[in-house]
């Protein structure tokens, strides 16, 4: 009995069928049949009933079936961990960052890291913040640049830096000559913020929750373009970053960035799950980021 035969076996499970195990597997149905009977002579107990109805797991096969799952996807976690070691040794690194980090950082973070670490070869993608650790979680990258309030218990934090989050209003909202604002005040006129996807929207919703307020969204956006862009049309106001506020409002005096009495902040770190092992060009990245934003 192998891994491979207990992976036909959790098919057969799942399908309650050999047929059509047989077909998402890409196998004849008379192979699983005789897998499964091997597994049954190796085991001494009975796991299936068939029928022409298709199949009956036994008491048996259900808690084999319980085992084979989790040696299955233990054996095909360490399968990934290799593959992705074997990728990071031959020079490549994969680095998810979520959006509007790397537009801080600049794209001559990149180009530092790369000139500086020419042996490895680093594929980078942004992604929207939820995304990002989803990413490194499922194995499509091995660091990622991530906003964040609460860790992940998989994901490994290395804390980088934090900004300010304020309020930006238009030249016609009553709070434009205000010096700081609280997020009560703030939820006295329509608000335009990004969608769920972006973790700035949870931290002005814990924000609200903790100081017993409903926050009035006018619109969701996919990204703090659009939230500037109706900002600007006196739809709403917004929230942003100085750093997305500089870009997006430069010297226009239509619109005014206002802290919060709360001091709501934007953390940002580094991320790697914990089961994959601190290889030298993850290390060599981790240091680099951490020297960069000391400067931030």
């Amino acid at each position: 009995m192998n891994t491979r035969d207990m992976l036909y076996f959790t098919e057969i499970y799942k399908k309650k069928s050999i047929t059509s195990a047989a077909e998402s597997l890409y196998v004849l149905p008379q192979a699983l049949s005789k897998a499964v009977q091997k597994m049954e002579q190796d085991l001494g107990v009975p796991l299936l009933v068939r029928s022409s109805k298709g199949v009956t797991i036994t008491e048996y096969g259900e808690i084999f079936y319980e085992s084979a799952r989790k040696i299955t996807a233990s054996y095909a976690d360490m399968v990934n961990s290799l593959n992705d070691l074997k990728k990071q040794e031959k020079g490549f690194l994969r680095m998810a960052s979520a959006f509007g980090i790397l537009r801080l950082l600049s794209p001559e973070f990149i180009h530092a890291f790369t000139e500086k670490y020419q042996e490895i070869h680093l594929d980078y993608m942004e992604f929207p913040d939820i995304y990002t650790e989803e990413n490194v979680k499922n194995r499509k990258y091995d660091v990622g640049l991530v906003p964040y309030i609460k860790e992940d218990p998989d994901l490994e934090y290395i804390p980088l830096f934090s900004r300010e989050i304020y309020f930006v209003v238009n030249e016609k909202s009553q709070f434009y000559n205000e010096k700081e604002i609280s997020v009560r005040d703030m939820s006295k006129e329509p608000v335009i913020i990004e969608n769920s996807n972006f973790l700035i929207h949870h931290i002005m919703l814990e924000t609200c929750r903790r100081e017993g307020v409903n926050l009035d969204i006018y619109f969701n956006t996919s990204g703090f373009s659009l939230c500037y862009k109706l900002c600007k049309e006196h739809e709403g106001n917004t929230v942003s970053m100085d750093f997305i506020f500089h870009d997006m409002a430069g010297d226009n005096r239509e619109l005014r960035m206002i802290p919060f009495v709360e001091n709501p902040m934007w953390k940002v770190a580094a991320v790697k799950r914990k089961d994959m092992p601190l290889t030298k060009n993850i290390r060599a990245f981790l240091a680099f980021a951490k020297e960069w934003c000391r400067t931030l």
